[in-house]
């Protein structure tokens, strides 16, 4: 009798463990509901508005509470029950001290820990696991412990007296352009310091994160929007975004629009000490590549006259088909895997997808277009990002064309070079040509506009 007893014991811990290994997303929403709480309870609202949100985040944790203790009670009763069935079936004598032999409790491990190894979501395609989105959720979801998170970091950076620094650079310009190209050449160069895939997700706490994860250097792989660019943990990338969301807290992130807005003088004040903290040195200039940072432009370079913003352009019909290219593919890939959208939200990359918002600057006019899917829609983002970038006036305002780039990448690091402090040896860069053929159907009238801003562009960057 023993051995059936044994198997009603591994039988019924494996059927407990399976059950609550299934159904884990219920643990994971406990999580994220527990630090939902206490990310309200830090909040800076006023104490009624905060309330609500308390009182909110507090019904949805005990509802998750109580989902997590029905699941166990279902779980025990599903694990008892093979052993219930066999002694009443068998008329075992079954003595409770039998559970604690050497043999039931290697029984009920082996039980408990095979139902682990057994794959589940083979349908699930994204390329994070379960643990890793559950933990970028937990950092990224919640900005009042991301604020806590950098004024604790922000007190250690002061103790060991780093200076800030007003000569950072800043890379922008529309999705598409060449931006990540640009910065990855200028990363090479000795004397910069960017953001990296490794900060993730603890943007806010790059020093901190840094001590817990290490990744080491890896195989890499091309990035999700298939240009050619391969990517890695210690790949630098536009993760600055998120500082300024949460500072912010999304206010000028609108249901169909990216508004412009003014960055005030503390929270410039934090964004100096944020570089500061993701360079950790003095010596090091802090280099970004941020698309949105038009939006909040003038009003930092109204606090200062020292930083280099480089924007890039690109002949405007190309450069329309690429962004409506990347549209219809991330709308596809998001639709595969929703958590590419929601780490695109995250990060303020509302460049192409589901969640795909234009820029709205001061200047700005509606736009007439409305169908994504069309080459007029895009050929309208680019006249109202460029007409408003033309009229930007500042000897730290640098104008790069994407096909001078494409034909003389050395040379236009040179031109960058100079405007900075940084005296460096460039190595030796391949031209490369970067062509399409386009049978679309596009408004000749708006192209004619597109194309007198771009002549433009090219006269103010030479």
């Amino acid at each position: 009798m023993i051995p059936y007893f044994y198997i009603s014991l591994f039988i019924g811990f494996f059927l407990m463990f399976f059950l609550i290994r299934y159904q884990r997303k219920l643990f994971y929403q406990l999580a994220e509901s527990s630090v939902d709480l206490l990310d309200k309870l830090l909040s800076k609202d006023d104490e009624d508005a905060k309330i609500k949100l308390i009182e909110k985040s507090n019904k949805l944790l005990i509802r998750s509470i109580l989902r997590v203790t029905l699941l166990i009670i279902i779980a025990v009763l599903l694990g008892g029950l093979p052993v219930y069935l066999f002694v009443l079936i068998t008329d075992f004598d079954f003595q409770s001290s039998e559970l604690l032999s050497f043999h039931s409790i290697l029984i009920m491990s082996v039980g408990a820990t095979l139902p682990f190894f057994i794959p589940l979501n083979k349908s699930d395609v994204s390329d994070y696991s379960d643990l890793s989105k559950l933990l970028h959720r937990l950092a990224l979801n919640n900005y009042n412990l991301s604020e806590l998170l950098f004024r604790k970091e922000k007190k250690r950076i002061r103790k060991k007296n780093i200076q800030t620094r007003n000569d950072f650079v800043i890379v922008s310009g529309l999705a598409r352009s060449g931006t990540t190209s640009l910065m990855n050449d200028l990363s090479e160069v000795n004397g910069f310091f960017s953001l990296s895939y490794a900060n993730m997700p603890f943007l806010m706490a790059p020093n901190l994160w840094a001590k817990i994860y290490r990744p080491k250097k890896e195989n890499l792989k091309e990035r999700s929007h298939k240009d050619g660019i391969v990517i890695g943990y210690n790949s630098n990338e536009a993760l600055e975004e998120y500082f300024f969301k949460v500072k912010a807290k999304d206010a000028y992130i609108k249901d169909d629009a990216l508004l412009e807005y003014k960055v005030d003088e503390d929270d410039y004040k934090d964004y100096l000490q944020y570089q500061a903290m993701v360079k950790n040195d003095d010596q090091k200039i802090y280099l970004a590549k941020n698309n949105n940072f038009m939006l909040r432009y003038k009003s930092v370079r109204a606090l200062n006259n020292e930083f280099l913003m480089v924007v890039l352009f690109r002949d405007p019909l190309t450069h329309a088909a690429s962004l409506m290219e990347k549209h219809k593919d991330y709308e596809q890939l998001q639709k595969q895997d929703p958590f590419i959208l929601e780490y695109m939200n995250w990060l303020g990359h509302h460049e192409f997808g589901l969640n795909q918002k234009p820029f709205m600057f001061s200047s700005s006019s509606p736009l007439a277009a409305t169908k994504k899917h069309e080459l007029d829609y895009w050929l309208e983002i680019w006249i109202n990002y460029y007409s408003y970038v033309l009229e930007l006036e500042h000897s730290n305002t640098l104008f790069i064309n994407y096909e001078e780039y494409c034909v003389n990448p050395r040379q236009v690091l040179k031109k960058i070079l100079q405007k900075t402090n940084i005296n460096s040896t460039l190595r030796k860069y391949r031209s490369f040509v970067n062509s399409r053929n386009l049978t679309e159907y596009y408004s000749v009238e708006l192209y004619q506009k597109a194309m007198s801003i771009y002549n433009d562009l090219i006269s103010k960057s030479k």
